[in-house]
């Protein structure tokens, strides 16, 4: 049985960011990650010279612990900025501006709401509805919220989107990377005292009040004294059930959303729609597009559609995406597919979170995921950051 200073099981951002802390602090560590590859929503498709993303796609200059990251892990020199083109409407199939859908009277009426309003204790309905007004809500402000977070959006706690957060000057406003964003995980995968196990699809957990025994399906144990869990709070939940039912109970209360993604490359020459960063959907099987025209590329254009789960199999998601483009479906190359869990969070989130820290007080177990602070890439370095801190004190 291999021992670990810690045991980390989950091989996305939260989990490899956290990782990152440990290994560089000297733990020896490992990353446990049920699939052949690091990234989890940093899956960035690459094939003939090319890549588009599978999920996560952008990074921002006001992610600063991500940033810290980047330059530690040596990869600064890697980032690319994205080209400046816009967000679109996709109504009756047809693209259309997100202004010419407002209706600006409504919007005018509204807005000064937005002074005296607070996001505190509301729904992303409850708030933006009235600074918007509800007829805009419905039409644009809805839809693009589906979006953002691949779900129905309109009970999601409002201050839990859009943070305020101080900006890095040295470094490009928005920016990718030259490989793609799963360029940060697999730096991180590589990195000194990280043990990156591919395949390791975990079948239970045990504590015995000093040792964690982490067993997984092809029959590889592995043994420590700390233990994280960074997968969706329904897989933390299941893992836990055991050594830590009170835990795992409280996780058992946070739903959690599917989205499946597929994605495409075209050539140039065969799509005649204009360059777009992303298209928002108006009530139809998918939550949005995202466009790879960010990032030009002399030959191939890529495009990732987020699909609601259980609704199209996968030659009639494949119909969409030639309707959409308008493009015939043999121009269709390079297709990838990925299964992404998104948390369905709702207004008063806080107290379960207040009351699953609680729980963990005292304990060598740490939990991290886009489930505590949001689902923003710097919401789940932001929690691996202060679960490592915990467990430094601890």
């Amino acid at each position: 049985m291999e021992r670990f200073d810690i045991i980390i099981i989950g091989a996305g951002i939260s989990g490899l960011s956290l990782a990152h802390y440990c290994g560089r602090s000297g733990m020896k560590t490992a990353v446990l990650e049920k699939t052949g590859r690091p990234g989890g929503a940093l899956c960035s498709h690459r094939t003939e010279g090319f890549w588009f993303e599978l999920g996560a796609h952008t990074c921002y200059n006001s992610y600063s612990a991500l940033i810290g990251i980047i330059e530690e892990a040596g990869i600064r020199d890697r980032m690319i900025g994205r080209e400046k083109v816009s967000f679109k409407m996709l109504v009756d199939n047809e693209v259309k501006s997100i202004p010419s859908q407002l209706r600006f009277h409504e919007l005018f009426a509204s807005a000064p709401r937005i002074f005296s309003l607070k996001k505190e204790g509301r729904s992303m309905e409850s708030y933006y509805g009235r600074i918007v007004g509800m007829g805009n809500f419905d039409r644009v402000f809805a839809p693009a919220f589906n979006a953002v977070i691949s779900q129905d959006a309109r009970d999601f706690p409002a201050e839990m989107l859009f943070k305020k957060r101080r900006r890095r000057k040295d470094i490009m406003k928005k920016f990718t990377f030259d490989g793609g964003l799963q360029t940060i995980t697999d730096s991180i995968a590589a990195e000194e005292n990280i043990r990156f196990i591919a395949g390791a699809d975990i079948s239970s957990v045990a504590y015995d009040g000093k040792v964690f025994s982490v067993s997984s399906a092809n029959a590889a144990d592995y043994e420590s004294e700390a233990l994280a869990v960074a997968a969706p709070a329904f897989e933390a939940a299941r893992l836990l059930q055991g050594p830590f039912p009170d835990v795992a109970a409280k996780l058992g209360t946070i739903r959690t959303e599917a989205v499946e993604s597929m994605g495409v490359m075209v050539r140039k020459d065969a799509v005649t729609l204009p360059p777009f960063a992303g298209l928002i959907p108006v009530k139809d099987k998918f939550f949005s597009i995202v466009s790879r025209d960010t990032v030009r590329h002399p030959t191939f254009r890529g495009f990732t559609f987020h699909f609601k789960p259980d609704v199209m199999d996968r030659d009639a998601k494949l119909r969409k995406i030639s309707a959409v483009l308008k493009t015939p479906l043999q121009a269709l190359e390079g297709i990838a597919e990925k299964k992404n869990f998104i948390p369905s969070l709702r207004v008063g989130h806080g107290s379960i979170v207040g009351d699953i820290d609680r729980l963990l007080q005292g304990k060598p177990l740490f939990l991290a995921g886009n489930y505590f602070d949001g689902v923003a890439m710097e919401d789940c370095v932001s929690r691996s950051l202060s679960e490592f801190q915990r467990l430094k004190k601890g």
